[in-house]
């Protein structure tokens, strides 16, 4: 995904006025499945305590040189520098990036990931529904390529997602998806507001951990671990075979 113009950044809008006291204003979000939802900013800033399980574990398994793709408001990036660990946090969102910076976080690139090329890490994190930002099924076998090249020798990559199949099953089981169809269910299109900030249409993937394997192992990966959430979600560690 290319870098945002600020005034198409809804969420760094957000993060950057919550960060400066400026809070109690929502961020809508809008998709092509589902009711509109607000996201509080400050779902931006939780602590370790506060974070899901996966999330939790993710964090806990992190080992080497970092990469934080998505970083957002750094939730992940300033635990794991507090611990001690080099991170690199990537964004697209220039106030988000604007954000960590002021929040003290050493090494924030407004970038987007398919723009490295040399760097190396030991763990690579995907993390708030992280694996989205392969966009569609065909994306992510791209991005699990790309980002196989700038893993070290016994690097991992961990990712998490969530499974909508729920959103398409009635209350007796009963599924009404198209699994034949030429959309996989999980590719939504997202679009997101803060106050008069709205931001483009983009697409985002929400993936079923059995397509995440196939897809994993399509690219020369395979599964270490899955650790389920408490509503679909899931996150995996993988491994280059």
């Amino acid at each position: 995904m290319p870098v945002l113009k600020k005034h198409q950044d809804p969420i760094g809008h957000a993060v950057w006025d919550y960060l400066n006291g400026i809070k109690g204003e929502p961020i809508i979000v809008k998709t092509n499945i589902a009711e509109d939802e607000q996201l509080l900013p400050a779902y931006f800033f939780r602590t370790f305590d506060k974070m899901p399980v996966q999330e939790q574990e993710a964090l806990k398994r992190c080992s080497g040189k970092i990469l934080d793709i998505g970083a957002g408001a750094g939730v992940h990036s300033i635990w794991l520098q507090n611990q001690g660990f080099d991170v690199d946090s990537f964004d697209i969102s220039p106030l988000s990036c604007d954000t960590m910076r002021k929040r003290g976080i050493k090494n924030v690139f407004l970038k987007d990931v398919y723009t490295l090329k040399e760097q190396k890490y030991d763990t690579i994190l995907l993390l708030m529904n992280g694996a989205g930002v392969a966009q569609t099924l065909p994306g992510l076998e791209k991005l699990l390529l790309h980002l196989k090249t700038l893993l070290n020798p016994g690097g991992k990559i961990l990712a998490d997602s969530s499974d909508l199949l729920y959103l398409f099953t009635d209350e007796n089981g009963e599924m009404w998806v198209d699994i034949a169809a030429d959309t996989y269910y999980g590719e939504l299109e997202y679009q997101l507001s803060y106050k008069t900030i709205i931001g483009k249409p983009f697409p985002w993937l929400f993936v079923d951990p059995e397509t995440f394997a196939n897809y994993a192992k399509l690219c020369g990966f395979t599964v270490k671990d899955k650790i389920a959430g408490v509503h679909f979600d899931y996150m995996v560690e993988i491994v280059v075979e």
